[in-house]
């Protein structure tokens, strides 16, 4: 008689999980609400722990839960991982590949890379998720997440094999016609006094704004508008007298200058790195190593 407790209801749990509610968890797995139901129950009276707290509005994991599906995540990677690395060893070469980003426009470094392993392996499934380094690094962990692309932040978590890409320079950006513009002397102190645009992932620029706000004894920033659309962020920055704190890997900043002003060296920020990780904990399959090896090798400075 088999186990209730096996690869298709961890799934099913973890799914729950994700899903935060039973009946968009049925969707997304294609069986009813009322088999999946029975198949948490099943594993809860197994277990003799209940893995969920119901509520009016959907439901949230216990404290065993939280354990149960941290644990089932590391087992379910371990045997994609498996699955993936036995079919690479036969005439086609397939998989499962999750690729982390924070904040969501670091993307943008991985397309090569991407496009070239589609065209390299059409049969490896990659998955690309967005968040904060405090969210993604425990997927990763866990083995759900296979690589992240970051800052130097990752280095926060010691688990985590971190590669230098490209060193990050830093700069506000702010419309042409911004009232600043007009003065022949600007401070620190000057940016600060103005709304003040951040990304909804949190990385290093909450923390070291902030800090910068706290050197002057100002109070903790409150951001006027908080997004993780570039494209947004730049209409933001152009109909009003906000400003955007960026680091971008080109000194020059692109043509952003054609269009905004990029004040540079005058709101002090350390200096951080473009950076891609994977856990030190878990081996890594064949194609995440060759997708780590595409992103790397664009950047020949990278250490």
């Amino acid at each position: 008689m088999s186990s209730p407790v096996d690869l298709k209801r961890m799934r099913y749990i973890v799914e729950v999980a994700k899903a935060e509610a039973i009946t968009l968890a049925g969707e997304n797995l294609g069986i009813t609400q009322s088999a999946l139901s029975r198949s948490i129950a099943e594993v809860e009276e197994t277990l003799g722990v209940k893995l969920f707290h119901r509520r009016p509005r959907g439901i949230a994991l216990s404290e065993q839960g939280e354990l149960f599906v941290s644990q089932a995540e590391q087992i379910l990677g371990n045997v994609d991982d498996l699955i993936s690395d036995i079919q690479a060893s036969g005439s086609k070469v397939t998989g499962r590949i999750c690729l982390g980003v924070t904040p969501s426009s670091n993307l943008i470094h991985a397309h090569h890379a991407i496009r070239e392993l589609a065209k390299e392996f059409p049969q490896v499934e990659v998955k690309v998720v967005t968040g904060s380094p405090q969210t993604l690094c425990p997927r990763m962990l866990a083995g759900d997440i296979h690589l992240i692309i970051g800052s130097s932040y990752l280095n926060r978590w010691s688990e985590l094999d971190v590669i230098s890409l490209a060193e990050l320079y830093f700069a506000c950006l702010l419309r042409k016609e911004h009232p600043l513009a007009q003065s022949t002397s600007i401070s620190e102190v000057d940016v600060l006094g103005y709304p003040l645009i951040l990304p909804a992932s949190v990385n290093p620029i909450h923390s070291d704004t902030a800090k910068r706000y706290a050197h002057h004894d100002l109070d903790p920033p409150k951001p006027r508008y908080v997004t993780d659309d570039i494209d947004l962020v730049l209409q933001l920055v152009h109909a009003t007298d906000a400003w955007f704190p960026m680091m971008q890997t080109s000194p020059t900043f692109g043509d952003l200058d054609k269009h905004l002003w990029v004040l540079r060296d005058v709101v002090e920020m350390p200096k951080h790195y473009l950076s891609i990780a994977k856990s030190s904990i878990h081996t890594t399959s064949m194609m995440t190593d060759r997708l780590l090896s595409l992103i790397v090798s664009q950047f020949p400075q990278s250490r």
